[in-house]
């Protein structure tokens, strides 16, 4: 790692080989040295399609938590396609390699989805796209299309084989009308299918991924889908909630600190010993690279709000009256103090102990209890093989 920069993780410069992270992560340490010394952007997260979502997830960090009753729609007020665009190349005038784009629904179903991807792509930068990709991933020219855009696809994956589970997820806690009746876990897997039939994850970095969010339903989950993972050539993103959108107040399945990274110190057992890779599991994404968003990149709403990541609660400003570039400029400090960890996410466990309290205090119903949360103090950094399972 650079000398001048100390808190860079080494495993930034670890083989990429076994979906050990995706193309547009895939920075060196030296890179991450070189943007931080000039507080040059490299990896954004835009919420660049409007609010629109079939499914009902409990935990979206991008819906509000006030729109806790109802499926996601759009909202009064989302950036119009030409500010959209706008911010596009604004990212890539302050840096930008890649762009995460994160919703705010479900991005392949946004009307004006190929032109900002197409947008991306004359920039020079890697669309980044996370998808539910049962709704359009299934198609192959779809697939082939962002294929040959240079996109990297990131599916939800809560869980590969337990389908009445997953469904339930993004079903959400109560049913409502409108929400799709068919197996999500169904056809998700033949968009599965079809992204790796395309070829997402034959490259080097791959450019398939997981977006698996480890909790106490999927706890038996992990391991099986972080080994499809390895075998398939797939970049595996295990986290925890955020205190944002949905769960900003918590979440009664969230699993503890202790547990969570008891889990990452298993999955970094198994890379060691089954597949050579020797990494630290370094917080906040198990097994794989660390985060590059906050420090390195903003987080845009689709109303215009800027964050210093999706985690983030206090806005920095908004695009509709300032620029990017005015906007990134009150960031320097957070990029200084990068040290590929999540801030966020720390704060987290802190709510969910302050949750569990007032329960205790209240005597609220068994029905929502916190399941023994607890929040020890926190550091201060913190080939296509198979389709098998």
């Amino acid at each position: 790692m650079p000398d001048d920069v100390p808190n860079i993780p080494g495993d930034l410069d670890l083989p990429a080989s076994y979906g050990f992270t995706m193309r547009g992560w895939d920075f060196s340490a030296a890179e991450v040295g070189d943007a931080i010394r000039g507080h040059r952007m490299l990896n954004p997260a835009f919420e660049l399609g409007g609010n629109v979502c079939p499914w009902n997830c409990d935990f979206c960090f991008t819906e509000s938590p006030a729109n806790r009753g109802d499926r996601k729609r759009h909202l009064a007020g989302e950036l119009s396609l030409e500010r959209r665009l706008r911010l596009i190349d604004e990212a890539a005038g302050l840096g930008a390699r890649s762009i995460n784009f994160v919703g705010a629904g479900e991005p392949t179903i946004d009307p004006d989805f190929w032109t900002l991807i197409e947008r991306m792509q004359r920039c020079g930068i890697t669309p980044i796209v996370y998808s539910e990709a049962s709704l359009k991933l299934g198609s192959h020219s779809f697939s082939q299309r962002l294929f040959d855009l240079g996109a990297t696809v990131v599916v939800k994956v809560n869980s590969l084989t337990n389908a009445q589970y997953q469904d339930r997820v993004v079903r959400g806690i109560r049913s409502k009308p409108g929400i799709p009746t068919n197996s999500y876990t169904v056809q998700r897997a033949r968009a599965l299918d079809t992204l790796m039939d395309v070829g997402f994850n034959l490259p080097t970095p791959t450019r398939l991924a997981f977006d698996t969010i480890i909790c106490r339903e999927n706890l038996d989950d992990i391991v099986e889908i972080h080994r499809f993972g390895r075998l398939n050539n797939i970049f595996t993103i295990m986290v925890n909630y955020l205190p944002s959108g949905r769960t900003v107040d918590g979440h009664t399945s969230a699993i503890s600190w202790d547990e969570q990274h008891a889990m990452f110190r298993r999955l970094a057992a198994i890379d060691a010993s089954d597949f050579g890779l020797h990494h630290a599991a370094h917080f906040p994404y198990s097994g794989g690279v660390p985060c590059t968003i906050r420090g390195l990149g903003l987080y845009v709403k689709v109303r215009g709000e800027v964050f210093d990541c999706p985690g983030e609660a206090i806005p920095l400003g908004n695009v509709r009256d300032d620029s990017l570039e005015a906007i990134w400029a009150k960031t320097k400090e957070i990029t200084a103090g990068f040290d590929g960890g999540c801030f966020p996410r720390q704060q987290f466990w802190k709510r969910m102990a302050a949750l569990a309290k007032a329960q205790a205090n209240h005597k609220q119903s068994p029905h929502t209890t916190l399941n023994d949360v607890i929040t020890p103090p926190l550091p201060e950094t913190s080939l296509r093989v198979t389709k098998s399972v």
